[in-house]
């Protein structure tokens, strides 16, 4: 579930972040939520009862569950529980099971401070999410790991990775996550010292949770405001959102919200130097953070409640609790608040006149000042950087949409000119057809030439269908590709710089495009009066080379080998165009029906006065049914391959018939599961 960030400092002007789990039980008393947990544990130990319980999605979910109420509690159980999780969601591929196990892992590397590790996860979370379409987990992952690059000053990256969340979360209307987001956005802007900022985005995280009335986030928005206030100087104007957010957190008995807000109350009162009150609250939060496995977050608290009992006289209390955030500081290597530390022991350590003492802390002071002065600089320098990027961003952000206008100009002049090529076929498609009917005319006129006429035009007929079907399927499907590629170009699915990727690629459609129209442009006119065959000398292993380097693209999408066999000296007696449709056709073909990483073998046997031409691929094979008609399907058909590929369309009835046209024949065998293997032969002819 989601993590919502809020500052814990509280003694300016340091700042100190930390994660209060979002659990989906807001509203139990402690009794209750005891009793949840032991109904999850129940449900577990039920569910292992069951056969390969393991392999159960609930199993995982109820993992999951249990550890959101133990997370704040023992830390080493997010990693343990992580682990079992993920590898259980991969051996049954539950994907949303293994997300979430990254995002919890990646908040137990958070939690012991271990950034980079924390952003390795929360990153193949947010892959996994984008890959499965779930946007909870897309925007849980974009905000943990936004925050982490907060954590290491990266706040250029944290700023766009907060700021695509929004607007993801913004385009799918998802109000449980926008007020989040806003909310972990106005951290970033305190951080940065934008306390204005800050309380902008907390506002707005509070008109959207109003429709959602989530009291817990309610709580936490107010929090925040109280702190922004403090930081802007306004104590009055806190006052009234940290007491609602008391009592808020009180009902819910959210004790990592409490022990955060008690300590704002009791900044308000230090701020007034009013020690009793102060005290009052900071122990309220001391009681608290005893039961929650959180040692780092005790060092603002402990430094509180130093300042409480030094301002009250009661120097060796003060002491010992500034001892304690000193030793935990170092523990953790952990600058943050460490000046104001050692600043405090001074003044007590020289107010009970232990001179020696106060001058050792001083001397430490003023080195950690030093320290912390250069890591502020850094900082600082970062928040300059950080501010121009997003500015360079904006003004990139322009540029590219005036660029793209130029662009989308270009392609609809492109889009005419396909256009115009499809009105040039049904040009002469409409001549085919006046021809036909004046054909059909001299039938009823000429009874003497009814057969030969008749068997003419059923020809004729043919030729124009299979000229359809080679429209539809050799010009359609890129004709279709570019327009699907402009339309998430102009709805601005791919940036302009993914979109040129893709011309080199358009540029060998557009070249496969033109062969394919030059193609129908002459064997259409000839069908007309019957098919054509023009024999030549011609060299298989050129064909098969074109054939392949035109395929090339589709195969490499799946990682397909192809190799050609073929010699050179493989010189036979037939029909260029209409072979070379045959060869392109039938590796086409097994390109279409080979799996990932498959193989394909084009090669030529010698024979007496034929050579044989086989097409061996190693895909998902044929039935015997398929086999018994596969020759002789009276219409074109199309059928999907491994990855949905649409076929070329020319079908291989046409091929058949274009290999008997040239006086040779064509055949295939297959298995199953095992692949085809298609042949046909063509008469020799002389060595060139």
């Amino acid at each position: 579930m989601p993590n919502v960030l809020h500052i814990k400092k509280l003694n300016l002007p340091h700042i100190f972040i930390f994660i209060a789990v979002f659990t989906l039980f807001n509203a139990f008393s402690a009794y209750s939520k005891e009793r949840l947990k032991k109904e999850i544990q129940r449900d577990i130990k039920k569910i292992q009862e069951t056969p390969h319980f393991e392999k159960d999605t609930t199993y995982i979910n109820l993992l999951h569950e249990l550890i959101r109420e133990y997370n704040q509690y023992n830390l080493d159980s997010l990693l343990i529980i992580s682990n079992q999780t993920i590898k259980l969601s991969k051996a049954i591929k539950y994907d949303k099971g293994e997300t979430e196990g990254y995002i919890i892992k990646g908040g137990y590397y958070s939690d012991i401070g271990e950034q980079d590790d924390a952003i390795f996860y929360f990153i193949k979370a947010n892959l996994k999410a984008r890959a499965i379409n779930d946007t909870d987990l897309t925007l849980y992952s974009y905000s943990e790991l936004a925050k982490e690059y907060m954590y290491k000053d990266e706040y250029a990256k944290s700023l766009k990775t907060f700021l695509t969340g929004i607007e993801i979360a913004k385009d799918s209307q998802n109000d449980k996550w926008l007020p989040i987001l806003y909310i972990n956005i106005s951290v970033l802007y305190s951080l940065q010292k934008e306390y204005e900022q800050a309380v902008s985005f907390l506002k707005k995280a509070l008109d959207v949770n109003e429709r959602n009335d989530d009291q817990r986030l309610t709580g936490i928005i107010l929090s925040n405001l109280a702190f922004s206030y403090i930081e802007i100087g306004n104590i009055e104007n806190a006052k009234e959102p940290v007491n609602k957010a008391i009592t808020i957190f009180e009902d819910l008995e959210q004790n990592s919200w409490l022990t955060y807000v008690y300590e704002i109350k009791g900044t308000i009162f230090l701020k007034k130097n009013e020690y009793d009150h102060a005290l009052f609250w900071l122990n309220k939060s001391e009681v608290l953070h005893k039961n929650i496995d959180q040692t780092r977050y005790k060092i603002p608290l402990y430094l509180l409640l130093s300042k409480a009992y030094y301002g009250l006289r009661s120097n060796e209390i003060a002491a010992s609790y500034a001892v304690k955030a000193l030793e935990i500081s170092k523990d953790l290597n952990n600058l943050e608040n460490r000046d104001e530390i050692l600043k405090i022991l001074y003044e007590i350590k020289k107010a009970d006149e232990d001179f020696g003492q106060a001058l050792t802390y001083l001397e430490e002071f003023k080195a950690i000042s030093d320290t912390i002065n250069k890591k502020n600089n850094i900082k600082e320098l970062s928040i300059l950087k950080s501010n121009l990027e997003f500015e360079q961003e904006k003004e990139k952000y322009i540029s590219d949409n005036e660029q793209k206008n130029l662009l989308q100009r270009s392609y609809i002049y492109f889009s005419i000119l396909i256009i115009l090529a499809f009105t040039i076929i049904i040009v002469i498609l409409k001549r085919n057809n006046k021809i036909q009917n004046s054909l059909n005319q001299k039938l009823i006129e000429n009874t003497h030439a009814l057969k030969k006429n008749e068997i003419h035009l059923n020809g004729a007929n043919n030729t124009k269908i299979r000229l359809f079907s080679i429209i539809a399927h050799d010009l359609k499907g890129p004709i279709n590709s570019f327009k699907s590629l402009l339309d998430l170009f102009n709805n601005s699915k791919v940036s302009q710089t993914e979109f040129m990727h893709f011309m080199p690629q358009i540029g060998e459609n557009i070249e496969s495009i033109a062969f394919t129209l030059n193609n129908l442009l002459t064997w259409g006119q000839s069908q007309m009066n019957g098919l054509s065959t023009k024999p030549d000398f011609i060299n298989v292993n050129t064909l098969v080379e074109d054939s392949l380097r035109l395929l090339s693209k589709q195969a490499d999408v799946k990682s397909i080998s192809t190799i050609n066999k073929v010699e050179d000296h493989v010189i036979t007696w037939s029909d260029r165009d209409q072979i070379d449709i045959v060869i392109r056709n039938l590796i086409s073909n097994a390109v279409k029906f080979t799996r990932a990483h498959g193989t394909i073998t084009v090669a030529a046997i010698e024979q007496n006065e034929f050579w044989q031409i086989q097409i061996k691929d190693n895909g998902v094979g044929m039935s015997e049914d398929v086999l018994t008609n596969i020759f002789s399907e009276k219409e074109t058909s199309t059928t999907y391959g491994t990855q949905n590929e649409k076929g070329t369309g020319l079908g291989l009835r046409v091929c058949k018939e274009m290999v008997e046209n040239n006086g040779g024949t064509i055949w295939v065998e297959s298995e199953i599961e095992k692949g085809s293997t298609f042949y046909f032969t063509l008469p020799k002819g002389e060595k060139l």
